[in-house]
């Protein structure tokens, strides 16, 4: 019998993150789903196949997903049926999923990414295949849970009556033994991925044994990170997520490639995420700014200040690129990317609303990086109202030529925006409004300007022209505001055509006008 390539994926890991809306069980449910990733499934791949060579056959295990080479179908069978209990056992909510392909050992040497690739397919069309389970009540004495109002309450916890998912979560020694991915995030300062890229010394001397996390306080809520904030009540949900990845990893060609790439990408993307954080917290020590939700493989997913969330993405893709390089330069490719979204809305806003929304954003992000032929970008929304969680909704209707109060009379195509941004973009832009802030540009004119965006083209050049015209002109460059607001115009395309416009020919007229201060008071 041939050797198999066994692929795992992790079922509705969001699901079953984002079943309530406490913290206190989003923390213990990503610690869970990270100790069964990392930790558990291991020891059940050893319990099914004592030999197992953990250095060789297990390929990884993080970001929810792992991979392992078994020696015959009956073994990965058995793998695949206990990790699938294990999994429904630990979570009830959160499944897993494997399949299995074979490979033999010149496919290991030679045509690695290729058996990838076909796993990865048939992996999908299982996922795909798999029954969605309900749970519906079928007498009138029946509760839900009143946590999560998904299954049937089975337990007292306190005044709650809970399901069995919310009962794992809120055991003591559950919230004992499971403290969240922060201790991960610790922990990777006191590590060293094996034989790392010779470039990762300066990220390990910025970031080794660092204590900075001492200075950090962990928040309770959702309500204590927004307490903390500048603009007090808001808080950010960064979502990142490798670019491409899949294209990459075809191209590795060996087991022990793919092997080494998995690992650094994992080491990497909880290094760089730290760096970020600590960064942040030495500014504002003992304040409590972030919560990290999901961290592992080529995932992210972290809360904070509203006022950090966007210096914190910036700094951790830029690193991720950069330090990445090494790991793609024996592949033929410069460096990997992240795709990424954000929500900055206030803490009371709910958090599964705010991870939709952020997925969203993201996807688009991951479509600009693809059309700009690489690279990261993100793409970010600001949530101003109950209705904001329609996205679809708010760039094609609200933020085209639909969205203004007076239709222009010709036919070309407007957006009020220019999301989603290249990193280079978003970094000037951030730069440019904080010029404007440090300047003491009158708030009022900038808001004159927004409302006008929204009446009509020709209304929203009119009063740009007139807001730069009456702007103050000063021999010191950082208090001219004229020259600040025409240097903004400038860059986002807007001059010498009339601002606040960018001709971009057949694609039509966008603005950066409103993206700028959508974001000024975060910045």
């Amino acid at each position: 019998m041939s050797r198999q390539l066994v692929s795992f994926d992790t079922d509705r890991i969001k699901e079953y993150l984002f079943a309530t809306p406490a913290l206190s069980d989003i923390r213990v449910a990503s610690a869970i789903l990270d100790d069964l990733n990392r930790a558990q499934t291991p020891a059940v791949l050893r319990s099914v196949y004592p030999d197992l060579d953990e250095d060789n056959d297990l390929i990884y295990a993080a970001g929810g997903s792992a991979m392992v080479v078994l020696p015959d179908e009956t073994i990965a069978d058995r793998a695949i049926r206990a990790l699938e209990q294990l999994y429904r056992s630990e979570t009830v909510i959160a499944t897993i999923t494997g399949e299995k392909v074979p490979i033999s050992d010149k496919e290991l040497l030679s045509n690695f990414g290729g058996k990838v690739r076909e796993v990865a397919y048939r992996l999908r069309q299982r996922k795909a295949s798999k029954g969605r389970g309900r749970t519906l009540p079928v007498a009138p004495y029946m509760h839900f849970c009143d946590a999560c109002s998904q299954h049937p309450a089975r337990y007292l916890d306190g005044e709650q009556l809970v399901c069995r998912a919310c009962e794992i979560k809120r055991r003591p020694e559950t919230r004992e033994a499971r403290r969240g991915l922060w201790q991960k995030l610790i922990q990777v300062t006191e590590e060293r991925p094996t034989e790392p890229p010779d470039r990762w010394d300066e990220l390990f001397q910025a970031t080794l044994g660092k204590t900075w996390h001492l200075q950090h306080r962990r928040p309770a809520d959702f309500g204590a990170i927004g307490d903390s904030a500048h603009r007090q009540g808001y808080i950010a949900l960064i979502y990142a997520d490798g670019n491409d990845m899949g294209r990459v990893l075809e191209k590795l060609r060996t087991q022990m490639d793919y092997r080494f790439f998995s690992e650094n990408v994992d080491a990497l993307l909880l290094r760089v995420t730290y760096k970020a954080l600590m960064k942040q917290v030495q500014k504002q020590p003992r304040k409590s700014l972030f919560e990290v939700l999901m961290a592992g493989g080529d995932d992210l997913m972290v809360v904070t200040t509203a006022d950090i969330a966007l210096d914190v993405a910036l700094a951790l893709m830029r690193d991720f690129e950069t330090y990445s390089a090494p790991l793609m330069s024996p592949h033929g490719e410069e460096s990997l990317s992240l795709g990424t979204g954000i929500v900055i809305a206030q803490s009371s806003f709910p958090i599964a609303a705010m991870q939709d929304l952020a997925t969203a954003l993201q996807k688009r992000a991951k479509r600009q990086s693809f059309e700009a032929g690489g690279g990261g970008a993100i793409d970010f929304m600001v949530v101003t109202a109950a209705g904001s969680h329609r996205l679809d909704r708010l760039r094609e209707e609200i933020l085209t030529e639909h969205g203004f109060a007076f239709p222009p009379a010709d036919e070309r195509e407007y957006r009020l925006t220019q999301k989603p941004y290249i990193l280079q973009d978003l970094s000037d832009l951030i730069e440019r409004g904080r010029a404007l802030k440090r300047s003491g540009f009158p708030n009022t004119q900038l808001q004159a300007m927004y409302e006008a965006l929204f009446r009509s083209p020709i209304a929203a050049s009119l009063t740009a022209i007139q807001v730069i015209g009456r702007a103050r002109r000063s021999a010191d460059i950082n208090k001219d505001h004229r020259q600040l607001l025409l240097d903004f115009f400038c860059r986002f395309g807007a001059m010498p055509g009339p601002p606040p416009w960018r001709d971009q020919g057949a694609e039509g007229l966008d603005s950066a006008l409103g993206d700028l201060i959508e974001i000024y008071p975060f910045i």
